[in-house]
Formats: C-alpha cells, structure tokens, sequence
C-alpha cells in the first residue's frame, strides 16, 4: 500500500511515512491530503486535480522549483483594475429568418394591392358575363379579362404565402425580444409557435393567441388583433363556401362564383392590410413603418391655468382700450 501526498507548489509527490506532514521539504508549499495511489479515488475526494504539462514546463515533479522575483514590477502601460473583457463589436449579420422577416411589411402591402387588384379583375368578369348574355364578346377582351384575373389571383396567393412565412419569421423574433426584454423566457418555443402557425385548423387560433400574449397591456392592440381574428376565421369559412359552390353545376352559380371570388379577394385583401396594421401597432410605429410619436400629459396646476385665463382676459381689456382711443382721436 503506497499513500502519497502532493506538494501544492511544484506538484512533487512525497511518501507518507508514519504521519501526514503539511509542508513540501523542497519547496515549502502545502502538502494536500494522503491519497493512495493503487485505488482509484474521484476527483471530490482526491484534494487536488492533475493538470497536464508540456515536456518543456520546467515545473515537473523533480525539477527545481521556480524561483521567485523579487525585483521591482514594470509596467509597458497604466495598470487598471479588473479584467479586460475584450468584446468583438463587429456586426453580426442576420440570419435568413431575420432577413425573411424583414420583408414581412412590402410583402402584406404587395398582397394587398394584388388581391385588391383582383376585386375588380372578377367584378370586370362578371360584367362581360352580363354583356355576353345579349352581346358577343370580343376574344382580345375576354384574354386580357382572363388574364388579369389568373395574374391577381395567383400572385396574389404566392404573395400571400411568403407573406405568411415572414409573418412567421416575424413573430418568433418579436417574441424573442419581447420576453427578453421582460427578462422572462418564452413559455413556448419556436417549434411549437411553427406548427401552430402551419397546421390546418390549428393556425386559425393560435396565431392570435400568440400576438395576444405580446399585446395583453395593450387595450387597442388587444383590439386590433381581435377584429384581424374575426377576418382571419372568416376568410377561412369563405373558401369552404368556395369551395362547395363550386361543385354546383350550371351557368348561374358560375356567374355568381365569380362575385364570390370578387368577395373573397375583398376580405383577403382587407386581412393581409389588417395583418399589417397588428404588426406596427406591436412594434409602435405607423403603418409606413416609421416610429410613433409618443403623446405625454403632463399635469397642469390649477393656479397655473387661472393666471392663463386672466393674462389673456387683461389682453383682451387692453386691445379694446386701444381701439377705443384710436376711434376718439379719430372723431
């Protein structure tokens, strides 16, 4: 059985014989504790842990101890207390999904103006379908009335979809910050916000549940994100309704699913401009995307107002007096 102790200076290791001692003969450092070196001990309980050292670090078991300098210290600079944390200030480029995010506004607006185009694309329709009833219907217009309609409607809905993928993006970043800054964590985590987003049935609720819980101090955001809840369930509804109409046959409920694309188009067109208007009310800037101007109310004493009213009283008293000596040295 062979129990050592280990110098805590040099690293030097020191039999133990008959008693523990507590300090190195070579350098007079502290011994640590007797360990044994045949039976494997966890490190908590060792007293020390083994560091490994390069060929060329003279501080080795059997080598001399270092010597210490007692000679003046000499500085190249002004000693400062504390730490230097060197921190790198370059600008961290932003990622794909901030990068998606930041388009979120132009793609709205973008949507919007192509769904609001195609209001009138389908109502133009509908107005050649009335005509053709008594009149023939020259092919150059019905291409360009065909052509006008597919080109709204679907880059409507390809912008709808990006739209959508950076109305995402958006919001894990905005709940990123927002809890951040609340110095809370977010109760949900970026997969979960995802799929509520995306799946079917679930992405009718919990997209605004999720904005919800970022303007719940917030009466008119919590009100803006309510009516943009309604358009949003509705819109859903209509395209179920589209859907079933479409499947009737005959040459009326073809005339009247083109008002009803017509009404669609409306309501995508009013949600994509509301879902724009959500989005600046929670980061408090207008709907151009420039910060709002905050309003502050400052409290006003009552002296103060009393004093205003009877400065602008004698003012009146004094312009009255004027014009009266004016019209005496008149006459």
């Amino acid at each position: 059985m062979s129990v050592v102790q280990v110098c805590a200076r040099c690293a030097a290791r020191w039999p133990v014989v008959g008693g523990p001692t507590q300090w190195c003969p070579r350098c007079s450092g502290v011994l640590l504790i007797p360990t044994r070196t045949e039976i494997y001990q966890p490190p908590n309980r060792r007293g020390f842990r083994w560091i490994a050292r390069s060929p060329s670090d003279p501080r080795g078991v059997g080598d001399a101890p270092v010597r210490r300098s007692f000679s003046t210290p000499r500085y190249d600079a002004v000693p400062q207390w504390g730490l230097q944390d060197v921190v790198d200030t370059s600008p961290v480029p932003p990622s794909r999904a901030d990068r998606m995010a930041d388009r979120v506004g132009p793609l709205l607006t973008l949507a919007a103006i192509l769904y609001g185009l195609a209001v009138f694309a389908e109502l133009g329709r509908y107005a050649i379908l009335v005509r053709n009833r008594t009149t023939l219907i020259p092919q150059p217009l019905l291409t360009v009335s065909d052509a006008a309609v597919y080109f709204t409607q679907l880059g409507g809905l390809l912008v709808s979809v990006l739209a959508a993928v950076a109305a995402v993006c958006w919001l894990l970043r905005r709940r990123r910050e927002h809890f951040a800054r609340a110095r809370e964590s977010d109760p949900r985590t970026a997969s979960e916000v995802v799929v509520g987003c995306a799946v079917p049935i679930l992405n009718l609720v919990m997209p605004a549940v999720y904005l919800l819980e970022l303007v719940r101090r917030d009466p008119r955001g919590t009100l803006l994100v309510k009516i943009w809840w309604g358009f949003w369930g509705f819109s859903a509804l209509l395209l179920v309704v589209n859907a079933y109409w479409r499947s009737r046959p005959g040459i009326q409920a073809m005339a009247d699913g083109v008002l009803l694309n017509a009404f669609i188009a409306l309501i995508a067109a009013v949600t994509a401009a509301l879902t724009l208007v959500v989005i600046r009310r929670i980061e408090r800037k207008s709907w151009r995307g420039e910060p709002e101007s905050e309003t502050r109310w400052v409290p006003v004493p009552r002296s103060v107002l009393e004093e205003k009213t009877v400065l602008k009283e004698k003012t009146v008293l004094e312009e009255k007096t004027v014009s009266e000596e004016k019209e005496t040295a008149a006459l």
